[in-house]
């Protein structure tokens, strides 16, 4: 089983054992301009995807 990245309602199937940061590169976009949650929690981009988990990434809005 693999673990899932939702960005921007899109789907993407990540292996297990990728760090989040690792992950989103694979998918080319860049992660320092996203926060990760899992189950409602922040969590770092180098935390380790498991098997089932979802990850969700949300994109920062900055500027003034």
């Amino acid at each position: 089983m693999d673990a899932k990245l939702t960005v921007g309602g899109k789907v993407h199937n990540i292996d297990r054992g990728m760090t989040i940061f690792d992950a989103m590169h694979s998918i080319g976009l860049m992660p320092d301009a996203f926060i990760f949650v899992i189950d409602g929690r922040p969590v770092p981009m180098d935390t380790q995807v498991a098997d089932g988990m979802t990850v969700k990434a949300l994109k920062v809005a900055s500027g003034g």
